[in-house]
């Protein structure tokens, strides 16, 4: 098997919160036609290549990003980086076999869609970070 030679380095970060995840992108395989694939396949689509400035490459990116996130909001959060292969892998698995992002393949950490997870911070609030305030009824 080659090594893939047009890899990329994308970071999606949450503007609110500051979630990061950083995902590695193989551009020769998430390539237009593929990402419109992908794009389309959810409501919405439209919108999102018109926030990347009609670049589908990039908004599948960016949604790929925010779907991450939402995983990993839902594990409880995470904070990793690529040293972390077990992590990574775990969570680019994850990814891949959710629908619409087209599966693995076999001995290719990029899947079906081009995309892989190295990195992420992405937390749940911390006790300190909450208030609380009585409503009057």
């Amino acid at each position: 098997m080659t090594t893939p030679t047009n890899i990329k380095r994308f970071k999606i970060k949450d503007t609110w919160k500051d979630y990061e995840v950083t995902l590695e992108v193989n551009l020769d395989r998430l390539n237009a036609e593929r990402a419109q694939l992908i794009n389309s396949f959810w409501t919405g689509a439209e919108d999102r290549q018109d926030e990347e400035g009609d670049d589908v490459v990039r908004a599948v990116i960016r949604m790929a990003g925010q779907e991450v996130m939402c995983e990993l909001l839902g594990d409880r959060g995470a904070d990793f980086e690529d040293s972390d292969h077990w992590y990574c892998q775990r969570t680019t698995k994850e990814l891949h076999n959710r629908e619409g992002w087209g599966g693995e393949i076999e001995g290719d950490a990029f899947g079906w869609c081009g995309i892989r997870v190295v990195g992420a911070d992405v937390q749940l609030p911390t006790y300190e970070e909450v208030d609380m305030t009585e409503i009057a009824r």
